[in-house]
């Protein structure tokens, strides 16, 4: 895919939400990152300001505990904005990485730069709160699973929102979301399966 196709795909996520951005007044340059399975678009401690725009493929969100516990974080799937709200905006280092999943091809802009040419059309800001409040709302939600369902109904859930990863993905790594081992995991996939 060239830059005009990327950059295509990037503003028709936009348009395909309803979000009518005057794109005339941007002017900037993307940078096209291919990520292959495995490999990692940023990693935990490093410096990731820029607004990142997954056009393939498949990521994980993975932090990793100074004892080297990985723990996911969230999946993200094509077409979607992904990244480090906190980096982006105050240029901190990010508290977890990003790895593919299968191949991936990202875009990114700078976003002190991005933000600067769009921050005053008026449709990219209600994208912008419309994308936050998602962000947080899904946020509080997965926070109240972990106190108020039972491992088994986390993993259900996951089943829900992921119908195509379950089979796609380690199980590894679909415990480490819900928050359970492995064989905990599998025991539930089995009684499960007897149901």
């Amino acid at each position: 895919m060239d830059r005009t196709q990327l950059q295509d795909s990037f503003r028709a996520y936009f348009s395909d939400m309803g979000y009518q951005i005057e794109w005339e007044r941007f002017s900037l340059t993307l940078d096209i990152h291919v990520i292959h399975k495995g490999d990692y678009l940023f990693q935990q401690g490093d410096h990731a300001n820029k607004l990142y725009f997954l056009h393939k493929g498949l990521m994980r969100y993975v932090s990793v505990s100074d004892t080297g516990k990985e723990f996911t974080q969230t999946f993200a799937k094509s077409p979607r904005i992904i990244g480090s709200t906190r980096s982006m905006v105050t240029q901190a280092p990010v508290l977890f990485g990003i790895q593919a999943l299968e191949d991936c091809v990202v875009i990114s802009y700078p976003w002190p730069t991005f933000f600067e040419q769009l921050q005053h059309d008026k449709s990219f800001l209600s994208f912008y709160i419309h994308f936050l409040e998602n962000i947080f709302i899904t946020k509080e939600e997965r926070e109240s699973a972990f106190v108020k369902e039972t491992a088994e109904q986390r993993y259900l859930n996951f089943c829900a929102d992921y119908p195509e990863l379950k089979e796609r993905i380690p199980l590894q790594q679909i415990a480490s979301y819900i928050g359970i081992t492995p064989v905990a995991l599998s025991r539930i996939r089995a009684k499960l399966s007897l149901s």
